[in-house]
């Protein structure tokens, strides 16, 4: 697990994974890492709301989610949305709307990672959580909600 090779570098920082992680569909290496084989500075809080979630988002140095794989990238719009600079894996999911060093910073493996970890927390690097935000606007409810509606009166009004 990426996430926890990398907090091992950083003893100084603490790492935290929110969400529930079925322990009964993941492999034995994972379920032992969740467990117990895990630095001091990882914490497996498993799933949270409210307030709680709110306070993470929004007083950690970094949102780091370096997973391979991705549905729709809704954990990393929440980060975005709580101007939160974020740290994500280079995967296609984020084509299109995720820009490295413009609303995020992106890596591929655990040198890089560690590399921006650092530099990000450490301010070395550039604050992206304005534009990083400026982005979960175009994502939210209400813009999708302008857009559809606006596509739909175009096609209500044509004659068929």
């Amino acid at each position: 697990m990426d996430f926890v090779e990398v907090a091992k570098k950083f003893p100084q920082y603490k790492f935290i994974w929110f969400g529930h992680i079925s322990l009964y569909s993941v492999p034995k290496a994972i379920r032992k890492i969740v467990q117990y084989d895990h630095p001091d500075n990882v914490i497996f809080p498993g799933y949270i709301k409210g307030d709680i979630i709110e306070g993470a988002y929004s007083n950690a140095d970094l949102f780091f989610f370096p997973s391979y794989e991705e549905t729709e990238g809704i954990v990393v719009l929440e980060a975005l949305a709580s101007l939160q600079n974020v740290l994500v894996r280079d995967i296609p999911v984020y084509e299109g709307w995720l820009q490295d060093r413009h609303n995020c910073y992106k890596g591929h493996n655990n040198e890089e990672f560690s590399q921006l970890l650092e530099n990000i927390v450490e301010k070395k690097l550039p604050d992206l959580s304005e534009n990083g935000w400026q982005t979960a606007q175009t994502k939210s409810i209400q813009h999708i909600g302008t857009h559809l509606k606006s596509i739909y009166e175009t096609m209500l009004s044509k004659k068929w």
